[in-house]
């Protein structure tokens, strides 16, 4: 069980975590500003927060200077190393979180985090306008996406996820690997709830998903979003 890292563009990187016995990967997004202070989306698992230093560093990046964390919802691969972060960034670290979940991170971690509301945007560097948007109970009742807006972009979470290790983004059509991946984890408890979140997401022009969980999607993503809203979950 092994980590790598990707260059997707000058100041976008993934780390992915592949376990093999669950045939899933674990991805961590990384964006970088110009003075090169980072942002990072889903802090992946405790355990592995050593070899994502060890990754980031590869590629010429100081973990050390991660100014700004979002976790997408209470959960230990979206939130676990959180306290690996707080140890090593020489920075004050602003960590985002939807507002259920920030009163589990004060809890758990004794950190300050700030909840963010439904449609906010935030601005953490010059060029990357992050938006915030609820999905509650499509997977956690604490979850949400970001919308990087400049750059078309959706970190979506456990939204639009596949098995199978991260390979870059994909222009392929991959719908059946994400309903497979719905009926085969069942991890979508309310369709209602999904379609709801689906209509919220699709008004933001996107060019690019990069789910949790298997590689990055383009092309084809009107066709991702009214085909979960129409998804038969029996």
């Amino acid at each position: 069980m092994s980590s790598t890292i990707h260059t997707i563009k000058e100041n976008l990187y993934v780390n992915s975590l592949y376990i093999d016995k669950l045939g899933l990967s674990f991805n961590q997004f990384i964006v970088v500003s110009k003075d090169k202070s980072i942002t990072l989306i889903e802090t992946g698992f405790r355990k592995n927060f050593n070899e994502v230093c060890t990754n980031m560093a590869r590629v010429g990046l100081i973990p050390e200077n991660i100014q700004n964390v979002i976790v997408p919802h209470f959960e230990a691969d979206e939130m676990g190393a959180v306290p690996e972060v707080l140890k090593i960034s020489n920075k004050k670290i602003n960590l985002y979180a939807h507002p259920i979940c920030t009163f589990g991170l004060s809890d758990i971690f004794d950190v300050k985090a700030k909840p963010v509301k439904d449609g906010e945007i935030i601005s953490v560097f010059e060029g990357c306008s992050l938006k915030f948007i609820h999905t509650q109970h499509v997977h956690q009742w604490d979850s949400l996406v970001v919308y990087w807006i400049e750059q078309k972009i959706l970190f979506s979470s456990d939204l639009f996820i596949q098995g199978g290790e991260f390979t870059g983004i994909n222009s392929n059509n991959c719908l059946n690997e994400i309903v497979n991946s719905i009926k085969k984890d069942n991890y979508l408890p309310s369709h209602n709830h999904l379609v709801n979140a689906l209509n919220k997401i699709s008004k933001n022009d996107i060019e690019t998903i990069l789910p949790m969980h298997g590689s990055g999607l383009s092309n084809n993503i009107d066709l991702y979003i009214e085909s979960l809203k129409n998804l038969n979950f029996e």
